[in-house]
């Protein structure tokens, strides 16, 4: 049985949780709370030595960074596959993470610094506006990209790891003030929707998002 660690609003923890889902795996999820600062005790410290969020176990095997553990789950578990077969769709999947856990998640960092972790007071608000401004500058590439494909899906007709990896920043950055324009982004739009009724999406929804 592969148990889960993962914390509440993560993206990188949903994307993991989400992948877990899309396969049918079974796995125990543990949810670990950042306020009780469970990401520092010593037993998980010994799992994950950053004190970050994902991490998996699975029978000897401990396992950190969402991008390694996605990778590890696809080829231990190929059933319901998330990365194409041939090359150059695997290689399209492999940019559009790359793009999103590096560039779109800096980017991000940004945004959540004054929009999540700075109270209300100290804010700063040009910094935030900017932030969001470069955040929007993102989706609307992303945009661009995906409805160049003519699929349903971030890389074209089928569901990947692409989409996997996107959805919970796009939904996490819609929280933080930058949602997407139907107007100007209306595949995005229409590609949240198709997601939104996955039930691998219910199923690994961020619990303290639903109160």
């Amino acid at each position: 049985m592969i148990r889960l660690y993962y914390a509440s609003g993560s993206p990188f923890a949903w994307r993991v949780h989400l992948a877990l889902e899309e396969k049918g795996l079974e796995y125990e999820p543990t949810l670990l709370s950042f306020q009780s600062g469970d990401l520092k005790r010593p037993d998980y410290l010994a799992i994950n030595p950053h004190g970050k969020v994902p991490s998996i176990v699975d029978g000897t095997l401990s396992l950190y960074e969402s991008q390694a553990i996605v990778e590890y789950l696809d080829e231990k578990y190929p059933q319901k596959p998330l990365l194409p077969r041939e090359p150059e769709a695997r290689a399209l999947v492999r940019v559009e993470e790359l793009e999103c856990v590096l560039y779109f998640a800096e980017a991000f960092l940004k945004v959540a610094r004054q929009a999540f972790f700075a109270a209300p007071d100290k804010r700063d608000e040009k910094a935030l506006a900017e932030a969001r401004t470069d955040l929007r500058r993102f989706l609307a590439a992303l945009e661009q990209r995906a409805s160049r494909h003519d699929g349903e899906y971030v890389c074209g007709k089928a569901f990947s790891r692409a989409d996997v990896t996107w959805i919970p920043f796009v939904e996490i950055a819609g929280r933080a003030g930058v949602d997407l324009d139907p107007a100007s982004m209306p595949w995005l739009t229409a590609w949240r929707t198709r997601i939104r009724v996955r039930r691998a999406y219910d199923k690994s929804y961020p619990p303290h998002w639903r109160k």
